[in-house]
């Protein structure tokens, strides 16, 4: 996505679906990687047992999910990854530059607003690996650096291979210039009144996807110099403390033919029978990719960025999809939410039923892969009519199905949580505050942040295996005079909540064989006890 989201009416926005059909409509980050705030390292510890009791667990990444639909930190505890990409500006205009996000560093302080645990950080092929062949450490160690930023703050990384309109030498980014093949074709000028996803319907730009997906003879294999990078990008971060995962590649486009062979089969689509072997097959080397280098990493896969402008079903093939790895698979169903009206600024209209048919569609597909569903991108201008209830809708729908995501962008001002000053929150960073949890020591059952009655709650089994605290994102700004919490039907006299962080860290009596946690604002008596 970029960040100069302009508006376009529907009319515009349907004349340009109907020619562009499958490209992309949208864009295109436990609170600890280990243990944080001073949380136990050991069960012994966590629940205050002595050693004598039994075999101490540490913090090692040995224990898997309780559920291939939740990723677990590497204390065991179950993660809801949310939070924001950052960012659109590490894009730049061309292939040279640091590719690294231009609000710098300290420009993430603000993150703690929210209480988030995850970034998605893009990163591209381009930088990668700027000659074929060679990889450039040099960019490598700049986004080390970000990252250990990031683990110092108790905050996981999905390191996001991204690309738009494939590659900068034709109008995109992502591509290295050496692995573009445009056949000859020079981009031509779009109106600058037109959303900027109308240039993927240029013929260079399409020239140059087939190239990529579907290489006539003569022409190299793209694909594998692409999933060879991918590989030593997971290698050289395998060990690193803040990356969980690794997405593929970024509202992936064209994988199933030209434009003309994407409007031939729009119908099928739209009837939920076309599937994309061409697709699935790459996404399958990402998972291979990786797992040849790391064994514990999760790995996001993406459908079509068609279903970014039509709540199609997916075009992957979910049950051919397997992860290779000894133990239960790691794996993510990572499409982006972008219903399309409020992507171009137009509202969300009363009596939408994108959202419902997305939530429908997603969550069957992603139990079909045996994975957790996460969604990679989603955001929208703060000043178009009903974002507030957009936003609301989507978080509301994220908690009742468990699942995490990722804000498009943090890029400050525009559809960004923050302003300008990296100080000032936008609208759409107040309609984004919520309580939700971050780490969960156990087996989350339903969990549910009730805005206007100001009370959360949270239900979860008891898992032994998990070590460490059981957290939740509490922004401190939605809390002006406390909170009351109330766990296991017990008042908890004096809470640890970090309002700085806005992080609050619970211990429960690990005996019981089922837990719950009400917040609310202190003194409402919105979270009774007993």
């Amino acid at each position: 996505m970029s960040t100069r989201p302009g508006r376009t009416g529907a009319a515009v926005l349907l004349a340009v679906l109907s020619a562009m059909a499958i490209v992309s409509v949208s864009c295109s980050g436990d609170d600890g990687p280990d243990t944080a705030d001073g949380a136990p390292t050991t069960a012994a510890e966590q629940t205050g047992s002595d050693p004598g009791d039994g075999p101490e667990r540490e913090c090692d990444g040995s224990v898997e999910s309780p559920d291939t639909r939740f990723i677990v930190d590497t204390c065991g505890r179950v993660v809801i990854l949310r939070g924001v990409n950052v960012e659109s500006s590490s894009k730049g205009d061309s292939q040279d530059g640091d590719h690294l996000p231009k609000s710098g560093i300290d420009g993430q302080a603000a993150l703690t607003n929210w209480g988030w645990n995850t970034v998605r950080f893009l990163v591209f092929w381009g930088p990668l690996e700027p000659e074929e062949g060679r990889y450039d450490e040099t960019y490598l160690d700049g986004v080390e650096r970000w990252l250990d930023y990031y683990a110092d703050h108790d905050i996981h990384v999905v390191l996001d291979m991204h690309q738009d309109l494939y590659g900068w030498t034709i109008g995109g980014d992502g591509a290295p210039d050496w692995a573009v093949d445009s056949k000859g074709l020079i981009p031509g000028p779009v109106d600058e009144s037109m959303p900027w996803y109308v240039k993927g319907a240029d013929p260079a730009v399409q020239a140059a996807y087939q190239s990529f997906w579907n290489p006539t003879e003569g022409q190299p294999d793209l694909k594998q110099k692409y999933l060879a990078a991918l590989t030593h990008l997971a290698d050289r971060f395998k060990d690193h403390p803040a990356v969980i995962g690794y997405d593929v590649m970024n509202e992936p486009a064209f994988a199933n033919g030209d434009l003309t062979e994407t409007l031939a089969i729009q119908s099928e689509a739209a009837a939920g029978r076309f599937q994309n072997e061409n697709l699935t097959e790459f996404m399958q080397g990402g998972i291979d990719a990786v797992r040849a280098v790391d064994q514990n990493s999760w790995v996001f896969v993406e459908p079509t960025s068609l279903l970014n402008a039509f709540p199609y079903a997916g075009d992957l093939i979910e049950s051919s999809l397997t992860d290779p790895r000894e133990g239960p698979p790691r794996l993510v169903y990572a499409g982006h939410l972008y219903e399309p009206a409020v992507h171009d600024g137009a509202g969300y209209a009363e009596g939408s039923t994108y959202l419902e048919q997305w939530w429908s569609m997603r969550t069957a597909e992603a139990a079909e892969m045996n994975a957790a569903l996460w969604f990679g991108e989603w955001g929208g201008s703060p000043e178009q009519d009903r974002m507030a209830d957009y936003i609301t809708e989507v978080l509301r729908a994220s908690d009742s199905a468990m699942a995490g995501w990722a804000w498009w962008s943090w890029d400050p001002g525009g559809w960004s949580p923050i302003a300008e000053d990296l100080t000032t929150e936008t609208a759409n960073g107040t309609a984004l505050k919520w309580v939700q949890p971050r780490a969960i020591a156990g087996t989350p059952t339903a969990f549910g942040w009730d805005r206007d009655a100001g009370r959360f709650t949270l239900e979860w089994t008891e898992r032994v295996e998990a070590v460490g605290t059981t957290d939740i994102a509490v922004p401190a700004g939605l809390f002006a005079e406390g909170i009351e919490v109330v766990v296991d039907h017990d008042v908890v006299e004096s809470p640890e909540w970090d309002q700085q962080r806005s992080v609050l860290s619970l211990e429960v009596d690990r005996s019981l064989a089922d837990h719950t946690v009400c917040i609310a604002a202190a003194g409402s008596g919105a979270c009774p006890a007993g």
